[in-house]
């Protein structure tokens, strides 16, 4: 049992997918369910339970980041301490994002992508700049965001379950819209501060290589830290170009959406 009492069988699924597994493991989001969880079901409050708890988690590790004190005890509960690097929060935090993105449920991927969203520019800044897990996971937000907008994977073009009827195309109320907005242009504003402090780059590998193979995101990922003379001037250049990708295809689909309906 998971803390909040979450049972592990009750964790949403995602089907079995007739694509051959290549062009599935090629895929940032992982492949949702077929039809969304029945509102106020069971499992519906099992996945609450299970994702509310994980984020309380995730938040007090990041209250007690670079805190020594926190280290007591880690070997026998290494997720007591605190986080001493942003890759680690990455690391959480895109395992849950997965569980919510699977659900297959719009009113739970929403509202727990924008927490999420929230968290991940919250604590970029307090962090040295890890480019590698930092787009990884800004890259699987938009793709996530962007499918939401439109109602459609914009990995595989297939319509999402729950846009059908009532719900729409336009999924995401106004008042999200304008939510995300603001996480999403503040989240890019952050990336170009944090990312101007060269002295304190962690990263030792090609950031194009990790945008678009997620096979290359391991746990190592998170533990590699070099000096930043061992740094290639063409991985800071790949860096420049990504930043500049953040929330990119979100950005685009916020401004028509919100264009269409008088509030930009």
């Amino acid at each position: 049992m998971e803390p909040g009492g979450f049972l592990q069988p009750h964790l949403p699924s995602p089907p079995q997918s007739s694509n051959g597994s290549q062009a599935v493991d090629s895929l940032v989001l992982p492949i949702a369910r077929s039809y969304p969880i029945k509102r106020g079901s069971g499992k519906e409050s099992a996945v609450i339970d299970h994702v509310d708890a994980k984020l309380l988690e995730i938040s007090r590790r990041y209250e007690k980041r670079f805190n020594p004190a926190s280290r007591a005890g880690v070997e026998a509960d290494p997720k007591a301490h605190g986080y001493e690097t942003f890759g680690e929060a990455v690391k959480d935090l895109e395992a849950i994002t997965d569980v919510v993105w699977v659900t297959g449920t719009p009113t739970l991927q929403t509202s727990y992508l924008l927490s999420i969203a929230l968290a991940v520019l919250t604590y970029l800044p307090s962090f040295p700049f890890h480019p590698r897990p930092t787009f990884r996971i800004l890259r699987k937000l938009d793709l996530a965001f962007a499918s939401l907008l439109q109602g459609s994977n914009v990995e595989t073009g297939e319509r999402l379950s729950g846009f059908e009827g009532l719900f729409g195309a336009r999924g995401i109320d106004t008042t999200k819209r304008v939510r995300m907005r603001g996480i999403v242009e503040r989240t890019r504003v952050s990336v170009v501060e944090v990312a101007a402090k060269d002295s304190s780059v962690v990263d030792n590998g090609s950031i194009q290589e990790v945008v678009t193979d997620e096979d290359t995101a391991t746990e190592d990922d998170v533990s590699e830290t070099a000096d930043y003379e061992d740094v290639a001037d063409e991985n800071r250049g790949n860096w420049e170009m990504e930043v500049a990708r953040v929330y990119e295809k979100t950005l685009i689909l916020l401004g028509e959406s919100l264009e269409a309906g008088g509030f930009d």
